[in-house]
């Protein structure tokens, strides 16, 4: 019982995030989910079709703007950042949005 209260806490953590990444190709996708594949994101899942972005993260690590400014960083536009022209120029050409 004890265990499982515990599991219970740890999920709560946990926060589930879906929002619109702007990008085009299979090179967005592995780049926006390299940038995501660090500790304390279970969850980094760009789809390229719906642009959609899946990302569960430990709360106690990081808050949504910073989930979102990481992918703006990138280059890539969320619905919350808007990528910096410089990052957006250093994206390769078939990625341009």
């Amino acid at each position: 019982v004890l265990t499982s209260g515990v599991q219970g806490i740890s999920q709560s953590k946990f926060k589930e995030l879906n929002f619109r990444v702007e990008g085009k190709c299979d090179m967005c996708e592995k780049r926006i989910e390299n940038a995501l594949d660090i500790k304390g994101i279970k969850v980094g899942d760009w789809d390229v079709t719906t642009k959609n972005c899946r990302v569960i993260y430990k709360t106690t690590l990081y808050s949504e703007e910073e989930i979102h400014q990481l992918i703006a960083d990138l280059g890539h536009t969320t619905e919350k950042i808007k990528a910096t022209k410089q990052s957006y120029d250093n994206l390769h050409g078939c990625c341009k949005y």
